[in-house]
C-alpha cells in the first residue's frame, strides 16, 4: 500500500502475526490470540514537533478516547430511539467512566403512558447503538439530568424499588473483552440489568412531592448572586416547584402522542 500523505508498506500474501495484547476500552488488556496482517514498512512520513497525548487505553479518565466513545454512543442511542418513534426522551448519556460509555446508558424521559419507562429500557438495551456490551441501563424522569451521576444515584435511591424495578436480560451481546466472563470461552455472551429509577407511573398523581424551589425565588437569588457575596457560579437547577397540577386522562396517564 502506498500513500503520498502517510506510511507506505507491503503486505505479502498470508502474512499475519498475533496482535497485542493491547489495552482496551474496558481498562484491561485484551486477548493476544487475534491475528492481524503483518506490514513490511517501506516508508514512514512524520510531522515535526507532533502533539502526542500519551493517553492510555485504560480506565477513565486515563483514556481521552472514553470521552469520544461516550458522546458518539449517547447520540447514536438517542437517534435509534427517535427512529423507533419513542416519544418523551429528554436525554441520553453513556458515562465515559463506564468502560468508555459502553458499560452504562442512562435515559431521561417524560412518562406519557403505562409501560413507557419499561419500553425505553428494553429498547435502549437492544438498539444498534446500545446493544454491544452495555450492562446497566437506567431510566430516570425528566427532572433528572442523565449526565449528572449525583442526580442519577439520587433517583435510584429514592424512586427505584429493587424487587419491582430491576429486570435482567440474559444471553445478550457482550464482547470478547469482557473481564467478568470467565473462562474466556463463555464470551461474548453477557447480561444486562434494566433499572427503572422513574416515579411509579400508576401513582404519579400521588407520588411523594419533591422538595424544590419556586422558579421566581431562584431567579431573584441568581440575579443577586455576586451582590450577596456568594462564591462561584450560580448553581444550575433542573427542577422547580410546579405552578399548577398536571392533568391526567380519566383512565390514568397520558397516551402516546398526547
Amino acid at each position: 500500500m502506498n500513500s503520498p500523505n502517510g506510511p507506505s508498506g507491503i503486505i505479502p500474501p498470508d502474512s499475519v502475526k498475533p496482535e497485542g495484547p493491547f489495552g482496551e476500552f474496558t481498562g484491561y488488556y485484551g486477548r493476544p490470540e487475534g491475528r492481524a496482517p503483518l506490514v513490511q514498512i517501506t516508508a514512514l512520513h512524520y510531522r515535526s514537533n507532533p502533539i502526542l497525548t500519551n493517553a492510555l487505553m485504560a480506565d477513565y479518565p486515563s483514556c481521552e478516547q472514553s470521552g469520544f466513545f461516550s458522546i458518539i454512543r449517547s447520540a447514536k442511542i438517542w437517534d435509534d430511539l427517535d427512529k423507533l418513534g419513542i416519544p418523551g426522551i429528554r436525554g441520553v448519556y453513556s458515562h465515559p467512566a463506564a468502560a468508555g460509555g459502553f458499560g452504562m446508558t442512562v435515559i431521561s424521559l417524560e412518562q406519557r403512558y403505562a409501560g413507557h419507562a419499561a419500553q425505553v429500557l428494553a429498547l435502549a438495551a437492544q438498539v444498534p447503538g446500545g446493544a454491544y456490551y452495555t450492562k446497566w441501563i437506567i431510566a430516570v424522569d425528566e427532572d433528572i439530568d442523565p449526565t449528572d451521576m449525583n442526580e442519577v444515584i439520587w433517583a435510584m435511591a429514592s424512586r427505584c424499588n429493587p424487587v419491582d424495578d430491576i429486570d435482567i436480560l440474559r444471553n445478550t451481546w457482550s464482547t470478547w473483552l469482557d473481564p467478568t466472563q470467565n473462562p474466556p470461552e463463555k464470551r461474548p455472551y453477557g447480561s444486562k440489568a434494566l433499572i427503572n429509577a422513574c416515579k411509579e407511573h400508576r401513582y404519579l398523581p400521588t407520588f411523594s412531592k419533591r422538595t424544590t424551589l419556586r422558579k421566581n425565588t431562584y431567579d431573584r437569588i441568581a440575579a443577586r448572586w455576586k451582590e450577596l457575596g456568594l462564591p462561584g457560579q450560580v448553581p444550575r437547577v433542573r427542577a422547580f416547584e410546579e405552578e399548577h397540577a398536571v392533568v391526567y386522562h380519566e383512565l390514568g396517564g397520558f397516551e402516546p402522542g398526547s
